[in-house]
């Protein structure tokens, strides 16, 4: 066989995002501009809030504690923690870092009982950024999502046109992140682009 006809196996799973068929483009108008952030990290971490162990080997691997306020996140460099209940949080972690950071959890977790599961591959993140965000997400959110009820450092568990996602306000500037299952990025990615037509 030719060196040419050699097919690599990284040639046949190569990543792609979960809203690579969907053109997201750019805002038209006051339409909120809607961006995928595509492979980052998500660690799913389990254990109890009080446990000095779980929190020291945060504050070790993640460079801050667990938030243990209901409905809070932190972010600390380049990681972003968010409160998911009293005892799970979810760690978003920059793109091909996952591996790296669940290894040195597990470690520092020796002999704690906890657990850290990499979601990445089940679940991704959108910014939903301008002045109408807020009102393109509330169109079919339960949420009150104004600046005065929800601030930047809390993020919430909540549905976006029945699917579940995890929302938090963006520390810059008018917009959310938004947290979605990859099953159901496609379905939402429309939903978004047809609900912003209103605001053109």
């Amino acid at each position: 066989m030719t060196k040419r006809g050699l097919i690599q196996m990284s040639d046949l799973f190569q990543q792609q995002s979960p809203l690579v068929q969907i053109k997201l483009g750019e805002a038209k108008g006051q339409t909120p501009t809607i961006r995928e952030v595509p492979f980052l990290g998500f660690l799913n971490l389990r254990g109890k809030a009080n446990n000095t162990g779980i929190q020291a080997a945060a504050l070790n691997v993640l460079g801050c504690e667990l938030p243990i306020e209901a409905n809070t996140m932190i972010e600390s460099g380049d990681n972003r923690i968010y409160w998911l209940g009293p005892d799970e949080w979810l760690i978003v972690i920059p793109t091909g870092q996952q591996a790296k950071v669940q290894a040195e959890l597990r470690t520092a977790l020796e002999g704690v009982f906890s657990s850290v599961i990499d979601n990445s591959s089940g679940l991704t993140m959108l910014e939903i950024t301008g002045d109408n965000a807020a009102n393109l997400l509330v169109s079919d959110c339960p949420l009150d999502l104004h600046p005065r009820v929800f601030k930047p450092g809390q993020c919430a568990q909540t549905r976006l046109a029945k699917a579940g996602m995890t929302i938090a306000p963006m520390r810059k500037g008018n917009g959310f992140e938004v947290i979605i299952r990859r099953s159901f990025a496609d379905y939402l990615g429309l939903w978004l682009q047809d609900a912003a037509l209103a605001f053109e």
